[in-house]
């Protein structure tokens, strides 16, 4: 079982893009990936694993791998289906196992960022005026530029997470939230793949550029296949809009190059989800 990252925290001066979580504090994770995830992550503080006999039965392995992986007991509340519905929001496909996890640490643009940097000088670039330094493959982040819907995001993420992208980061405001419907949608990923919150996403676009990165915006309208608008290797930012509305403006304006998928004229758009997990899956190709 792979295990999650740690990136360094920085303190509160430091720090720009996302502010406090709105969210912070304990919540509530369900599902047989999610919770199998959250249980694993040392990040996360367990306050309460509840399942049910049935699901514990057919997790027995998995939890004993846990336990061995993480030297964390595990010690859970042997409950009914009936009860599980009582603890978690309406209509949560819970699976019969849930936990109540402390929120994640948050994750800030300028953390990923120095990650990407010092994998480089790992890599032998010997500063950032190294022009004769080439990395091999592709560095990927993917931005969201305001999409709410938590199971696009969740099934984004799962993307990322599976095509190898450093992070997901995502506007501040009018996004999905990290909640536990957010956690069953991404099937563990939230556990692997930094979500990033920014207050500006045009300022963390800045940021990105000026980092090194080529930011290729998705739009039906795109003046070029992102296939072949991508470069061999180096650091590419890929930009996706909320469904119906697209990029706003400003984004778009801060994109090096607006690209497109090559769908068919008589199908029409895919939706962000789908979008994202066809152009993870080109910077992943050839990389």
């Amino acid at each position: 079982m792979a295990k999650p990252k740690k990136l360094r925290k920085k303190n509160s001066s430091q720090r720009s893009g996302k502010k406090e979580n709105p969210g912070a504090g304990n919540l509530w994770l369900y599902g047989i990936h999610a919770v199998l995830a959250a249980l694993g992550n040392p990040n996360r503080q367990i306050k309460r694993f509840a399942i049910t006999p049935d699901t514990k039965s057919k997790l027995e392995s998995e939890l004993a791998e846990i336990e061995y992986e993480t030297e964390r007991k595990l010690v859970p509340d042997h409950v009914a289906n009936a009860d599980l519905n009582e603890l978690l929001p309406p209509g949560a496909v819970h699976q019969g196992i849930a936990c109540l996890a402390s929120a994640l640490e948050e994750t800030y643009i300028e953390d990923i960022l120095t990650e990407v940097k010092l994998a480089e000088r790992a890599a032998g670039k010997k500063s950032d005026e190294d022009w004769e330094f080439q990395a091999e493959g592709r560095t990927v982040l993917l931005i969201l530029d305001q999409v709410t819907d938590p199971q696009n995001v969740g099934a984004i993420l799962r993307s990322a997470a599976a095509f190898g992208a450093k992070a997901v980061i995502t506007t501040d405001r009018n996004s999905a939230q990290p909640t536990g419907s957010l956690a069953k949608a991404a099937s563990g990923a939230l556990e692997h793949i930094p979500y990033v919150g920014v207050t500006n996403l045009v300022r963390a676009l800045e940021q990105i550029k000026e980092a090194g990165f080529w930011c290729y915006g998705l739009a039906g309208e795109g003046e070029k296949v992102l296939s072949d608008a991508l470069p061999a290797h180096g650091k590419i930012a890929l930009i996706m809009g909320a469904e119906g509305t697209g990029l706003r403006r400003l984004t778009r304006e801060h994109c090096d190059m607006l690209v497109n998928l090559p769908t068919s004229d008589s199908f029409g758009v895919l939706n962000v989800s789908s979008a994202a997990a066809v152009a993870l899956y080109e910077t992943a190709r050839n990389s």
